[in-house]
């Protein structure tokens, strides 16, 4: 499998890496945080910024975001707006999504960008050239709060996500029983073994699915996020115990 390789981390490669968000409400706050995770054993920090007081604020994030690159230092930058239709804080019309994405891209700030699958719709391949275009990853999302879709959709829409121009496909999904948390394990073993083109990342949330978000190396998923001290999504593991487990089944 080809890794996607950004700021010398090597994602798809070897050992899940890491992602760990800031939730913060204010700049104030997101930048303290930049400092105290630019410490921590994470590779990625993901800025979810449908929970910044300013989301809908564009000057404001573009401000925000040249401090946060430099708080962060050589930790990779993720920039999300998760919209309120796939599990976020905020809604955003279907042209202010487009218009937040470039005007991240045009930030010159993102390693990572987080393009949701169904809000982008048929400009979706356009956005991820857009992002190519700027040197950003495209982070390619889907997002099921109340179910886990059978095996052959969620790899179908990885697939599609794929052929789209997705550097990496992402579905978290909610699992109703420990069989929805093996359909969402062997549908991300099934891309890791028949479609290995990109890397993906998979996770089935809640207590019930936390397994999926320490087994990637084992079943293809290439990267894990993990909870530093606030969630930003049900069933993420705290930092600490991640690396733990992490590093056991890497040995």
């Amino acid at each position: 499998m080809p890794c996607v390789n950004i700021r010398g981390c090597c994602i798809g490669e070897g050992r899940p890496k890491v992602i760990i968000p800031i939730v913060e409400p204010t700049e104030t706050a997101v930048l303290e945080k930049a400092a105290e995770f630019s410490t921590l054993r994470a590779d990625c920090v993901e800025w979810r910024i449908d929970c910044f007081e300013g989301a809908k604020d564009l000057p404001a994030i573009v401000h925000c975001a040249a401090k946060l690159r430099v708080a962060l230092k050589d930790k990779l930058l993720l920039f999300t707006f998760r919209t309120k239709a796939e599990g976020g804080k905020a809604a955003l019309a279907h042209e202010e999504y487009l218009h937040f994405i470039r005007t991240v891209l045009a930030t010159d700030c993102a390693d990572l960008i987080d393009i949701e699958f169904f809000t982008a719709g048929a400009e979706l391949p356009a956005l991820i050239e857009d992002a190519h275009t700027a040197g950003a990853a495209v982070v390619c999302s889907s997002h099921d709060f109340h179910k886990t879709p059978p095996r052959a959709e969620l790899v179908s829409r990885m697939v599609a996500m794929q052929q789209a121009g997705a550097n990496l496909p992402k579905l978290a999904v909610m699992p109703q029983s420990r069989a929805d948390v093996l359909e969402l394990l062997a549908a991300t073993a099934e891309m890791a073994d028949r479609h290995p083109e990109t890397p993906i990342i998979t996770m089935s949330m809640g207590a019930l699915g936390a397994v999926s978000r320490l087994s990637g190396e084992a079943l293809g998923s290439a990267m894990t996020f993990a909870n530093p001290g606030q969630a930003s999504a049900p069933g993420q593991v705290s930092l600490e115990v991640v690396n733990e487990v992490l590093d056991a089944l890497h040995l």
